[in-house]
């Protein structure tokens, strides 16, 4: 377990980069936070914020901030299922760009270890339980994105360039999650108790808590074994979206979803949850947070700040 080292979080403002910073101050490491912009609603002590378009490469004065920092982690990014015929080629772009000045900066600081933060999505329509070795087949501009970063960094581990780690998180959730996501998404409307749209919920996913992702995560920073490798992080249990809502609904006590309001989305996988044996066997980890009991903390932390 890394501590008291010096770590660089891209996307740091976000959910999975803020949360990780909360985990990684919390041993005693020293953070420096990159993202686009400065609407980030908290400030850790032992942070250092800097905003910069990770699209853009890094100048020399600016590399100079970042010379004594010893691993990078990439949760750079952002979520979003459009087509190439809709925006997709901006969104296979920008991440990818961003990925290429976070590995420069990497190899002219000479980094020990470069962590990416990969997708399930990199799947795309395959059987579950899915593990690593299966081919992968996306479905989107930003899965794409998503697996080509993955080949990507494994050519650079391969030529000797880069320790790189590809995490491939499947649903993560806790607190300080966007209200967009699903999970928030059902939180806020059952609080408020209203009416609103669900799909059937026949969907089967792998909900795992942040609090077990960050300890995943932080295993593989200075990991030999872990270094060329994907890994799935999850759960590994399946559980229908219909079964979520109803949870959510029985913890809360009210709320009005209605099922089957909305549509599936077009290309939307119906089984997609994974197999974590590579996780256990390489970083020694799995998951110790019950669903029901991290989704009432969740649910208590979105009611105190709603």
């Amino acid at each position: 377990m890394v501590k008291n080292s010096k770590i660089l979080v891209a996307g740091g403002t976000g959910f999975i980069g803020s949360n990780l910073i909360l985990d990684l101050i919390s041993k005693g490491n020293e953070v420096i936070s990159i993202s686009k912009t400065g609407n980030n609603k908290i400030k850790l002590n032992n942070v250092k914020y800097i905003y910069h378009d990770l699209t853009k490469p890094f100048k020399n004065k600016e590399v100079e901030l970042f010379s004594d920092v010893d691993y990078i982690v990439n949760c750079a990014g952002y979520i979003n299922h459009s087509s190439f015929l809709d925006g997709g080629k901006k969104i296979y772009s920008n991440h990818l760009e961003s990925l290429y000045s976070l590995t420069n900066l990497a190899l002219k600081i000479n980094s020990k270890s470069f962590i990416h933060i990969g997708s399930s999505d990199e799947y795309g329509e395959n059987i579950s339980p899915l593990d690593e070795s299966i081919r992968e087949s996306p479905q989107s501009p930003y899965a794409l994105s998503k697996l080509s970063a993955t080949h990507f960094l494994q050519h650079c581990y391969k030529q000797g360039i880069i320790n790189t780690v590809i995490i491939r998180p499947f649903l993560v959730y806790g607190e300080r999650q966007s209200k967009e996501r699903f999970l928030p998404y059902l939180i806020d409307n059952c609080l408020k108790d209203r009416e609103f749209n669900v799909s059937l919920g026949e969907q089967i996913r792998d909900y795992l808590y942040i609090k077990d992702f960050n300890t995943a995560l932080i295993s593989a920073l200075n990991n030999n074994n872990a270094y060329g490798e994907v890994i799935n992080i999850a759960s590994g249990i399946p559980i229908s979206i219909k079964d979520v809502i109803q949870t959510v609904r029985d913890l809360i006590g009210r709320g009005k979803p209605i099922i089957g309001g909305l549509e599936y989305r077009k290309g939307e996988s119906m089984n997609l949850y994974a197999n974590i044996e590579k996780a256990k066997k390489i970083l020694k980890w799995e998951p110790k947070y019950e669903f029901k009991a991290s989704l009432k903390k969740v649910i208590d932390w979105y009611s105190k700040n709603n």
